[in-house]
């Protein structure tokens, strides 16, 4: 079915050429029609944001590379002797930081899809960890998977890789890559939301959300309605009922959109732990961010792809895939 062109959108100098069906259509007879969902982002700010987004976390985290701490980090993810990781983790920020410099908007569309090709590698690369005992509890009850630990992080690089490989196509004008990544925006947001959603019905959780809780000004009253593993419970329902209506996007993009909103709002929230826990790396402070802190950083990739999903080209697409909702 063709779409007609919103030449509006199309006039917007800061938006490369895109692929007529990934372009919003606004008139009553085209694909979406009175079905369009209430909740709706604006192109151009879902793309600029998850840009922005993209570059900010290569740049930071390279940076944090050079720092003593993320050596030690390495050294306990990856099984390397502390020579090594004292190699590994400055060549790791040094192509992070490059990546990130790509992603700017002074260098040409080339330039900048090859810079977030190899980052989408890059980042997926990262999901090798959870092959690894490392990623999992290991204490009684819970031991190993599925009962993941530090390997929450990690879960996060399937949004990252997704939100990079989004931006190599759109620069490259690549509707079948842009259609990948937006299903694997969709998925990471799922894996993210329903793994660890089920985690925070365990006692290791509750006590790491806690940890997170009690020093917010946003959560700690729960503390005073339930306890410890009440309220981790209660958020784990909520972040399990967002996971339910984003796994209607594709079918259902009116519901899809609200799971989708509350996603946004739901990392929005996590972010905030890093000023009110803080999240700053112990002994450093502000902006030196260490695992923790990187963890809830990550959050603002995962709402970056909230968003373009909530962008009318990615409707188009989950709209292409069934009729009315």
């Amino acid at each position: 079915m063709s779409l007609q062109v919103d030449r509006r959108i199309v006039a917007m100098r800061e938006l490369p050429r895109l692929p007529k069906q990934f372009i919003a259509e606004r008139t009553s007879g085209a694909m979406m029609g009175s079905a369009v969902p209430a909740i709706v982002i604006n192109p151009r700010f879902a793309w600029s944001f998850a840009t922005a987004v993209s570059a900010l976390l290569l740049l930071w985290f390279g940076v944090m590379a050079f720092l003593p701490f993320s050596a030690r980090e390495l050294s306990r993810l990856a099984s390397l002797t502390p020579d090594a990781a004292r190699v590994g983790a400055p060549a790791l920020g040094v192509l992070q930081i490059a990546l990130g410099i790509g992603l700017l908007p002074f260098w040409s569309r080339r330039v900048r899809g090859v810079a977030a090709w190899v980052a989408a590698v890059v980042w997926w690369t990262g999901l090798t960890l959870l092959a690894f005992p490392i990623a999992y509890v290991q204490d009684a009850p819970y031991s190993g998977f599925p009962y993941i630990g530090g390997g929450q992080s990690v879960l996060k690089h399937l949004e990252l890789g997704a939100l990079a490989l989004a931006l190599w196509a759109y620069w490259s004008g690549r509707a079948t890559a842009l259609r990948a990544a937006c299903w694997g925006l969709w998925a990471g947001q799922l894996l993210v939301l329903v793994w660890i959603g089920l985690t925070k019905f365990t006692h290791y959780e509750a006590l790491g959300v806690e940890r997170l809780m009690r020093s917010s000004p946003l959560f700690s009253w729960l503390y005073h309605l339930f306890d410890v593993r009440s309220a981790s419970s209660l958020i784990g329902v909520i972040e399990l009922l967002t996971a339910a209506l984003v796994a209607l996007w594709p079918w259902r993009p009116r519901w899809g959109a609200l799971g989708l909103a509350m996603a946004v709002v739901t990392y929005t929230l996590t972010v905030t732990f890093l000023f009110t826990t803080p999240g700053w790396e112990a002994g450093y402070g502000a902006p030196v961010v260490g695992s923790i802190g990187q963890f809830l950083l990550k959050d603002l990739g995962l709402m970056a792809g909230a968003l373009l999903l909530l962008a009318r080209p990615a409707i188009a697409l989950a709209k292409r895939n069934k009729g009315t909702p």
